[in-house]
């Protein structure tokens, strides 16, 4: 792809009289390799909301800019969720694609060599590709912020109904406060499933002895806090529903022994 675009402005750049045909030549060749790429058959062909088109042989161009946002990620949550129009978000690269495949057949009436144009061509095939780039960024990033709630759920979860080797360990009896994210991030999508890696701090009360200890004064509570990370997945097909089974969570008390 460096290759292809490399010699897009070379030509472009150079004196030849249809310099701006061999350019879109070239620049259709630049984003079809990157909506290949991005978007393979078998991906886009692997989600739900695909449909195959009439007498098309494989995803349309739309469906493969719609794979790049969204991947795998429903319609109606992207939508109805994310607010994120794909249909316009797509349609100033599409239009571009459509103008580059006229420009690339060479006819008296199609020779295109006035700079400006051809100036005007590139920068409309670049920017409506940093147009996909970007909305797949927003995509992910909405994903993410609406996912928060749960995440943070699902933590607090595993904390409080699973035994944890980690706080178990640090005295007679600990339990856990709370906890707060300290960051999280998606770390793997494809057709299937949502990967999430999360970090954050659990606070917990640390007793020693038993309740009537503490009540004779032969007892402590104690209150410390620790570094946490955690593992989970959701299926694309219902993102904001996080996989229970898939949650790992695991507590950092080394600062307990130091």
């Amino acid at each position: 792809m460096k290759t292809v675009l490399e010699g897009a402005f070379l030509v472009g750049e150079s004196e030849n009289p249809i310099r701006g045909n061999l350019c879109a030549a070239a620049m259709r060749e630049l984003t079809g390799h990157v909506l290949h790429s991005m978007a393979p058959d078998q991906r886009v062909t692997a989600c739900s909301w695909f449909e195959p088109v009439k007498d098309t042989k494989g995803p349309t161009r739309l469906q493969r800019v719609t794979y790049i946002v969204q991947g795998a990620l429903p319609k109606d949550f992207v939508k109805n969720v994310l607010k994120l129009d794909l249909s316009k978000i797509a349609q100033p690269l599409l239009k571009t694609i459509e103008r580059l495949n006229r420009s690339t057949h060479v006819r008296e009436e199609t020779i295109l060599d006035d700079d400006e144009e051809i100036r005007v061509l590139v920068d409309d095939s670049l920017n409506g590709l940093l147009d996909i780039y970007d909305a797949a960024r927003t995509c992910r990033e909405e994903v993410h912020r609406s996912l928060r709630t749960e995440v943070f759920d699902t933590v607090l979860d595993a904390f409080l109904s699973e035994t944890l080797q980690e706080l178990d360990e640090l005295s007679t009896h600990t339990s856990v406060d709370g906890h707060e994210i300290d960051n999280y991030t998606i770390t793997f999508v494809n057709d299937e499933f949502i990967e999430l890696a999360v970090a954050g701090t659990v606070y917990v009360e640390l007793q020693y002895g038993s309740r009537s200890d503490i009540r004779n004064d032969m007892g402590a509570i104690l209150s410390d806090s620790y570094p946490y990370t955690a593992r989970m997945k959701a299926r694309v097909v219902e993102p904001q529903r996080i996989l229970r089974d898939s949650v790992v969570v695991s507590v950092d008390n080394r600062a307990f022994y130091e």
